[in-house]
């Protein structure tokens, strides 16, 4: 790959990567546990995958290992920060793994899922937590990790007790899968930090 086409490259995928900015009935039901195993796991997945994982993986499709190693070769750096950011999928997995046949399916046709933090069932209120804390800590000590997610969002506005925040996830912005949180000002407008989970929003 040309040098400009590998920079232009890993400015598009370290924009999707790193924290986004604090600017501004479906027709296939999510598949059963049962039927997870047919569907192939991603490189990146742990050895013994929860089933809300599973659940997950019938949904979202990944970026290609193909496409992150053709740009990667031969960048350390790249390298290595990739590997931190995979540490963190499964949790963000697992978390939407969390969501009802009713959530899921509205983001299947709508391709947005957004739900109030004060309203998440005590599980999706955990997997989400246990994301944070594991983004935190996988991105510590890099230019992603500068402020760890938390720290964003309090910085974007949120609350402590996040009363003000929606969470959930998004792709309609092309096919791009992000978690996103949505916090409300006190002029009402809306800040949207965000972080990559998966390119291809949906499975065939």
């Amino acid at each position: 790959m040309a040098q400009t086409g590998r920079v232009a490259v890993a400015v598009f995928v370290a924009s999707m990567l790193m924290i986004g900015g604090c600017a501004r009935k479906a027709a296939n039901p999510p598949k059963p546990a049962a039927q997870n195993s047919a569907v192939p796991l991603p490189e990146w997945a742990p050895k013994n995958p929860s089933p809300e994982f599973l659940r997950a993986n019938c949904v979202l499709q990944p970026v290609p290992a193909e496409f992150w190693r053709e740009y990667a070769q031969g960048e350390t750096g790249m390298q290595a920060m990739l590997k931190r950011y995979f540490l963190a999928l499964p949790a963000a997995y697992e978390f939407f793994g969390t969501l009802s046949d009713e959530q899921i399916e509205r983001f299947r046709s709508t391709r947005v899922v957004r739900t109030p933090v004060r309203l998440l069932t005590p599980k999706q209120r955990a997997a989400f937590e246990t994301w944070l804390d594991v983004y935190q800590k996988a991105m510590k000590g890099t230019t992603l990790g500068e402020d760890d997610f938390l720290v964003f969002l309090y910085k974007c506005g949120a609350r402590k007790d996040f009363s003000n925040v929606e969470v959930g996830f998004d792709a309609q912005a092309g096919n791009a899968v992000q978690i996103k949180c949505w916090v409300r000002q006190p002029d009402g407008k809306t800040r949207e930090p965000s972080t990559l989970v998966a390119t291809m929003p949906l499975r065939r």
